[in-house]
């Protein structure tokens, strides 16, 4: 059961640190650095290398025997160094690399790192580090409260030996990048907020949610989403507007949106069948909605953009802010904004310290009915 919130009091005593999946299903993985240090917890073995070294995982080869039916995530190697650091590829790792069985004589990588570090990598991938401070700082406070929410989510669950790490460094979760990534600018705005997340006002650490641009009004996550987020609000975001691109535009013909159409309602709603374009009807929706009106011959769907969104590809529908028409042969698209629209809207807030907004006066503004709270 995936936990809605979670409690500040006694969360930390210090600084937590985070499992980041940083490569999936790997045929093999090679890493380098100065004196590493390689454990080898299958084989209770452990060894260190003095100097500049490079370690090579063959994972199609000499893992192969780990795979098992179970898909149980096994950790076969940790390598990490006197430095600090690790390199994989070109990149430079703070903390350590953990080489995980992944099933299908493939590895993943995951990052053992203390959470503030990883978050002043975050700060210029989920934005710029030449933005403004404010609101490189309301990312940290926001990033952070994310992150805290899924250490403890994975903490009280017995799944670590089948999810072995808390998150990915991709959209699904928070985008992270390497030590190349970190500025002083970063590392001030995660420095100036240490321990800072986004609580209720019964303390509980929010799944605090963020995108790059609303389009002028924010979703809350159950217009987007299944699950009910008590606290989120939508908020209107008139500051967003004339950043990152333009009003997007797209036209299906609508065939093509029946099949769409078809694979919504046997993915969500249990229906199957197949829609005849002849017999579909796509009423004039409002765009603040988060619903659509079809018409399948004589039945009337509603159906979440979100959910077409899903199906049809970021491509197709960059956010869930968008407008339909019925053109007869043809489906007319017309939307604003990008990304799931909950939460912290980045060009907006961008705009807001601009504006001279404190981190704390923007995080206030799109998550009104949270407080910030420094817990550790």
């Amino acid at each position: 059961m995936m936990l809605g919130w979670l409690i500040v009091t006694s969360l930390f005593a210090s600084v937590p640190q985070i499992k980041v999946l940083i490569g999936r299903s790997l045929p093999q993985v090679q890493v380098m650095g100065t004196d590493l240090k390689n454990d080898l917890p299958v084989h209770g073995k452990k060894s260190q290398f003095n100097g500049k070294k490079m370690i090579e995982f063959n994972c199609s080869k000499n893992f192969a025997w780990m795979n098992n039916k179970n898909n149980k995530k096994t950790l076969l190697a940790a390598v990490s160094s006197p430095t600090g650091f690790v390199n994989w590829g070109k990149q430079k790792y703070q903390g350590e690399l953990r080489i995980i069985s992944s099933g299908q004589k493939n590895c993943d990588l995951v990052n053992l790192i203390s959470l503030e570090s990883y978050l002043s990598s975050l700060l210029n991938k989920e934005m710029r580090a030449d933005w403004p401070i404010e609101v490189l700082k309301a990312q940290a406070v926001a990033a952070r409260s994310y992150a805290i929410h899924k250490i403890k989510a994975l903490n009280h669950t017995s799944a670590e030996d089948l999810i072995p790490y808390h998150l990915e460094s991709s959209e699904k979760d928070q985008v992270s990048g390497s030590f190349y990534d970190t500025t002083s600018k970063t590392d001030k705005a995660t420095r100036d907020t240490y321990g800072e997340v986004l609580t209720t006002k019964k303390d509980e650490v929010i799944e605090a949610f963020y995108h790059s641009k609303c389009g002028g009004k924010t979703f809350t996550p159950d217009q987007v989403w299944q699950n009910h987020k008590e606290g989120y609000s939508s908020v209107e975001c008139p500051f967003c507007h004339g950043k990152g691109k333009a009003t997007w535009r797209e036209k299906l013909p609508k065939w093509q949106f029946a099949k769409y159409l078809d694979q919504i309602l046997n993915k969500y709603y249990g229906e199957g069948g197949t829609t005849d374009p002849e017999q579909l009807v796509v009423v004039m929706d409002d765009r603040d909605l988060s619903q659509l009106k079809v018409y399948r011959g004589s039945k009337l769907h509603f159906i979440k953009k979100s959910m077409m969104r899903n199906v049809m590809g970021r491509e197709v529908l960059p956010s869930n802010l968008f407008h339909m028409e019925d053109l007869g042969k043809n489906i007319s698209i017309k939307g604003d904004g990008y990304g799931h629209g909950v939460g912290l809207c980045q060009l907006g807030a961008l705009e807001l310290a601009k504006r001279g907004y404190t981190y704390k006066e923007i995080l206030k503004f799109y998550f009104p009915s949270f407080e910030i709270k420094k817990i550790y």
